[in-house]
């Protein structure tokens, strides 16, 4: 088995990326470039150079539309699959777009073992005007996700020791919960605040960074152009105070030891089965 390198990886990264760009324009539906890749296109003008992923970003109602829209056989090339939580083939509550033509397993985490090398795409959801909801709500979203993960973790393993320690004895109790009532929990709490509705928005079901990931509806839904890797896609036009929230001196460089990657093992499928 050989392991592709991590140019490889983002070569089928950038090409999932560009395949679903055409898909979405020919159905006018937006996506933004969001956290890490946004990052990326505005510091280095594509990946940061230890990473091996891609975040994109729609509203909420562009990213119900792109999950019917993934139904239909000619919406992307046959190698490609839009999984969910809602489809039945994903642990995550948010979508994922994949290249099944390669295999995949990655650090401390445990999805069935062996999955596909993806792209993640977050909904972008309504939050309320009230300060101390908006905190209320992202804190359960924490909590959720917390319990998610903790269901398809390798017990024993884990990026510390305590961690490892820790994790056989609070597993069983994540997984009295379960991954499916996780998810539900998650994508109620994220729909809460109608989209159409609110002034203020983020990412909820999967905002690691808290009540930073709020923004002005109308300064997220206008669009401006970034180049990624030679290409150009939309970022939200308040990428600045989105970027300062949540990385600071977005532009000064991490510490060597903040520099992590995914930990990703990436090897190309003998037979394909697309």
């Amino acid at each position: 088995m050989k392991f592709l390198s991590q140019m490889q990886i983002r070569d089928v990264l950038l090409n999932i990326l560009l395949e679903l760009q055409q898909a979405c324009k020919k159905n006018g539906i937006n996506f933004y470039l969001v956290g890490g890749s946004l990052l990326g296109a505005v510091r280095h003008q594509g990946f940061i150079p230890w990473d091996d992923d891609v975040d994109i970003g729609l509203r909420r109602p562009d990213y119900d539309r792109l999950q019917e829209l993934s139904k239909k056989d000619d919406f992307l090339p046959p190698y490609l699959k839009l999984i969910s939580h809602e489809k039945g083939n994903s642990q995550y509550p948010f979508m994922k777009i994949i290249d099944t033509r390669y295999s995949m397993e990655q650090g401390y985490i445990k999805e069935g073992d062996v999955t596909s090398i993806w792209i993640d795409i977050m909904p972008t959801d309504g939050l309320p005007n009230d300060d101390r909801k908006i905190k209320i709500i992202y804190k359960k979203a924490a909590l959720y996700r917390k319990i998610l993960m903790l269901n398809f973790a390798k017990a024993g393993e884990g990026k510390s020791k305590l961690k490892a320690l820790l994790k056989p004895l609070i597993i069983p109790f994540a997984k009295m919960i379960g991954v499916n009532r996780a998810n539900k929990l998650l994508d109620n709490l994220s729909r809460s605040t109608p989209y159409e509705k609110a002034d203020k928005v983020g990412c909820i079901m999967w905002g690691l960074y808290g009540t930073k990931e709020c923004m002005d509806k109308k300064d997220f839904e206008r669009s401006v152009d970034v180049t990624f890797e030679g290409h150009t896609f939309k970022a939200p036009s308040c990428w600045d105070s989105y970027l300062s929230n949540l990385y600071g001196n977005y532009m000064e460089l991490p510490p060597k030891e903040k520099q992590v990657t995914h930990e990703l093992k990436v090897w190309k499928k003998e037979t394909e089965e697309f």
